[in-house]
């Protein structure tokens, strides 16, 4: 995956609207040498799992996103932004501060499952103390 090299100097003089297209670009291009794909096989909505990226994958490329662009990522980027257009967008808006567009897929949502985890844990402290565990 060395298209990836210089990148961060390379989105730093491009304009703050280009950044976006310039890194799905690179993410493409990085995703066809990796996998040995044609140009026309991968576009920018491409889904990383329909592509055969796997967990050690999503997590050497995450890796490597964060050495050429000197910030941290989250260690699940690949599953939480499944595709170059969405994954680019968030790691822009990360290394950049710059808000991601309109049409990405955002970050997900709290859907009520940490509430819920947190009454279990909750409810699994008391019972604890209660038996003095």
């Amino acid at each position: 995956m060395n298209s990836l090299l210089g990148l961060r100097d390379r989105l730093t003089t491009a304009s703050p609207a280009a950044r976006t297209n310039l890194l799905v670009e690179s993410i493409l291009r990085s995703l066809r040498d990796e996998l040995g794909v044609e140009e026309g096989e991968l576009h920018p909505r491409s889904r990383f799992e329909h592509l055969g990226i796997d967990s050690k994958r999503a997590l050497e490329f995450k890796e490597l996103l964060e050495e050429e662009l000197g910030c941290p990522l989250r260690t699940t980027l690949l599953f939480d932004y499944p595709s170059p257009e969405s994954l680019a967008a968030y790691v822009v808006s990360v290394a950049f501060g710059e808000p991601a567009g309109e049409d990405t897929v955002r970050e997900p949502q709290d859907d009520g499952a940490t509430a819920s985890l947190d009454s279990i844990e909750e409810q699994l402290r008391k019972k604890l103390e209660k038996y003095e565990l």
